[in-house]
């Protein structure tokens, strides 16, 4: 038998149904077991799934590029943090720090890169990765509190990929009220069944946001993102929090037409909608509400700095512009090309370009206009 399979196994014989969320914490982060903390490839060709950073390096020189006018905004300090929340396989971060110092150089001087990592295997290959930068550049973190007291922490907090990958609560909307959906063990399998909320913050979400599900409509509720955002606000003295991710505002995500929600599996590159096979052995997300991140922010003191679609972050960072060109603009060689076709895929609106958004919060600071987000105004799609 799957060994994580049998802990869950023997945690319902012990306890009863458990939640969803509980089960998708496990099936993602048992330690030694989990999807993101077993051994294997995770992200890549031969992983399960790609990310924006594994598309192309322009990917991360955009970030840099609007991390150095951050850094301007907060005043061209000596000494700054970049925290990076699941790093994946360090490409981001590499490609962050190389564009820092090749075309940001007063930023670079005063930065240090953290990254704050789950699985202990990830650590290790992204230490093997990021070994060419200096020591005192890059470090490893397994919580915010050990970047700096709360508070005091200046610079960017951010996640690629990050929050679609907490694990959440799933509901239904019945004739009687909201009920939430436990996991059993029935019969030899798991199987979903249906009790009353595990908490009242589940009720909330759809009061407070002003969402309303059809009968028989089941929905996802990230209530880890909202500890989350609480975690970095209370950690933030000034700077700013940059998410990146797949989703979309309150309204389009819980749109009827979306009846059975947004959970999606991923194992080697094919999707599937069903959580109970494969345990610790598929990627399970959800689409993130950027609504209720908007909102969860401004509880815990984060300002809306900027929202809209990774498309025209950007465009408007000059992604077009900085496709390297050896030859004359009319004659593309193959390396051109292959670059040209990789930010296609990050820029397109049908794509990633479209489907992934980009929020900035900011928090002790004036509010600027960044170069990543429509100017004099938050974005485009605000939620």
């Amino acid at each position: 038998m799957n060994p994580l399979l049998g802990k869950i196994i023997a945690l319902i014989k012990a306890r009863g149904p458990i939640t969803f969320k509980d089960f998708m914490q496990i099936a993602l982060y048992y330690p030694g077991l989990g999807y993101y903390t077993g051994p294997g490839e995770k992200i890549g060709p031969r992983g399960d799934f790609y990310t924006s950073a594994d598309v192309h390096p322009l990917f991360g020189a955009m970030l840099a590029k609007q991390f150095s006018q951050i850094w301007e905004c907060l005043g061209q300090p000596q000494n700054w943090v970049l925290v990076e929340y699941g790093a994946g396989k360090g490409f981001l971060a590499r490609d962050i720090l190389n564009a820092l110092a090749t075309s940001f150089r007063p930023a670079w001087e005063g930065v240090r890169y953290y990254i704050i990592e789950a699985s202990p295997e990830m650590v290790r290959r992204q230490k093997e990765f990021l070994a060419p930068f200096p020591e005192e550049k890059v470090s490893w973190a397994n919580a915010l509190s050990e970047v700096g007291n709360p508070g005091y922490i200046n610079g960017i907090i951010f996640g690629n990929e990050l929050v679609d990958a907490f694990p959440v609560h799933r509901v239904r909307q019945t004739a009687s009220g909201l009920k939430e959906i436990y996991i059993n063990w029935r019969d030899g399998r798991l199987v979903e069944e249906e009790g009353e909320l595990s908490t009242p913050l589940l009720g909330e979400y759809f009061t407070t946001l002003g969402i309303k599900l059809a009968q028989g409509q089941v929905a996802e509720v990230n209530l880890a993102a909202r500890e989350w955002l609480q975690e970095v606000a209370a950690g933030l003295g000034r700077g700013f929090v940059l998410i990146i991710d797949y989703g979309m505002d309150s309204m389009e995500l819980y749109h009827p037409s979306r009846f059975e929600g947004t959970l999606r599996c991923y194992r080697q590159h094919r999707l599937s909608s069903d959580p109970l096979n494969h345990v610790g052995q598929q990627d399970i997300t959800s689409h993130v509400n950027f609504s209720a991140l908007i909102h969860w922010g401004r509880e815990a003191g984060l300002h809306l700095a900027g929202y809209t679609t990774q498309m025209d972050f950007l465009l408007n960072l000059g992604i077009v512009e900085a496709i390297p060109r050896s030859a004359p603009d009319y004659v593309f060689d193959e390396r051109t090309t292959r670059t040209v076709m990789a930010v296609k895929k990050l820029i397109l609106p049908e794509g990633m370009g479209g489907i992934f958004k980009v929020l900035a919060l900011c928090k002790g600071v004036e509010q600027p206009d960044l170069l990543g987000f429509p100017k004099g105004r938050k974005g485009r799609g605000q939620p």
